[in-house]
């Protein structure tokens, strides 16, 4: 079950939500899928992926999660073993800024995979543009 965000935009909440599920074979995983989007100005401060089926490509398997530039600012390639069932967590600290998209990318090399899943999950608290937001005030 998907779990969305209680409210994002509320003073001082930090939440941790289930960003999405993506799969080998996800539409548009090689190039980077949205996964879910957050409010303008949230802080990201915990990435965990739980691989639930390892992904098997022939020779590399990388997962990352991240904002549309580098798909890889929560979670980089040697923060999850793709190839390898188990729950990988990172500890951050990253300001969203203008990035409200957040993406999961699989990349492989050797034989396409055949299988492999995964369970995003995001820690977040609202940061001063969020907490402007929720008040009322334009940013745009």
């Amino acid at each position: 079950m998907k779990l969305n965000p209680y409210n994002l935009g509320a003073c001082g909440m930090v939440q941790m939500f289930h960003a999405g599920t993506v799969n080998f074979d996800t539409e548009g995983i090689g190039e980077g899928a949205v996964i879910c989007k957050i409010p303008r100005g949230t802080f990201v401060t915990k990435a965990v992926a739980v691989v639930r089926t390892a992904f098997n490509a022939a020779a590399t398997n990388v997962l990352t999660v991240g904002f549309k530039a580098g798909k890889n600012e929560f979670l980089d390639a040697e923060d999850v073993t793709a190839g390898t069932v188990g729950v990988y967590k990172k500890e951050l600290f990253v300001e969203g800024g203008g990035n409200t998209e957040v993406y999961a990318q699989f990349t492989q090399t050797g034989a396409a995979a055949t299988a492999g899943s995964a369970d995003i999950y995001l820690e977040v608290v609202p940061g001063p543009e969020t907490q402007e937001v929720r008040h009322g005030k334009a940013l745009d």
